[in-house]
């Protein structure tokens, strides 16, 4: 069977299996979290992502540490992900300032600007960047990128694990409908709702910034071999993101209000340039040190 259906199998396996996971994670947890259920179905199946990730390159004997991109050592892996964390941080400084000299977003007067304050909000941008990176890089240019390198090439590999990483940004859980018992099947019940934005012309924007982030990412992936640069440069954005959003605001009153998503005040038109911008030096410089 080809690789690339191989490929959708399992994806299809990890949202579905992650969708009845999620009551026995809701069972053990919610004592302690009381988290929406909603959020139980989204780390249920994250967590199954490595899992399937594991079980996909199985399917093909690449399983091993090297393949889900974690080699090397640990003094070069950190040096490599700190280097990239930073040229994270100047991609989104660098779309903030065209977002603020177009008066698209503005400072919000209703934050403290303290050292302290400052100090905690860069702690939490920082774990959350480290976790959220390491997990998704591990499914997306890790396992999943690896096992369609290895068996359909380069180019099927970029692109689909790309699409993937971009669409599930999309599928959104709601609220448990009203009524509705919380079981086994839950989950299950609610996954058709989740895919809804897909019918929505408006997530273009948004959709095509993460798939040429996607991208950018996987060059980064064929050129160091491991996820060091992938998880430093994720990271550096995520980061970026949170401490921005935290003291910045959206004003909705400038005339190019159009070239930002509305489902996130960041991604949109501009970002997805500046993404194409990077994509163009990085491939344009760096093309001869690709490893095949």
């Amino acid at each position: 069977m080809p690789a690339v259906f191989v490929f959708l199998i399992f994806i299809v396996l990890a949202y579905l299996t992650g969708a009845v996971l999620a009551y026995p994670l809701f069972l053990a947890l919610d004592p302690f979290l009381e988290l929406e259920y909603r959020k139980y179905l989204t780390y249920a199946t994250l967590l199954n992502g490595i899992l399937v990730s594991a079980i996909y390159l199985r399917t093909y004997s690449l399983l091993s540490f090297k393949a889900f991109g974690f080699s090397g050592s640990r003094g070069a892996f950190i040096k490599v992900l700190l280097r990239a964390s930073a040229y994270g941080i100047l991609i989104i400084l660098l779309i903030e300032l065209i977002l603020y000299s177009l008066g698209i977003h503005e400072l919000d007067s209703r934050r403290s600007y303290t050292l302290d304050e400052f100090a905690i909000r860069l702690l939490k941008a920082v774990i959350t960047g480290l976790l959220i990176s390491l997990l998704e890089e591990a499914i997306f240019r890790g396992g999943l990128f690896a096992g369609l390198h290895k068996k359909a090439g380069v180019t099927v590999a970029v692109v689909l694990s790309s699409l993937l990483y971009s669409a599930v940004h999309f599928i959104r859980y709601g609220q448990v409908p009203q009524g509705m018992e919380i079981g086994w099947t839950t989950g299950l019940q609610m996954l058709p709702d989740a895919f809804r934005r897909f019918y929505e012309w408006s997530i273009a924007d948004y959709f095509l910034t993460l798939f040429a982030f996607g991208v950018l990412l996987s060059l980064l992936r064929l050129r160091h071999g491991t996820l060091a640069a992938c998880i430093g440069l994720h990271a550096g954005v995520v980061m970026a993101i949170k401490v921005s959003d935290y003291y910045g605001q959206r004003t909705y009153s400038s005339q190019f209000e159009y070239l930002v998503s509305q489902y996130n005040s960041t991604f949109g038109w501009i970002s997805f340039g500046v993404m194409l911008a990077c994509i163009s030096f990085y491939y344009l410089r760096y093309s001869r040190q690709v490893k095949p």
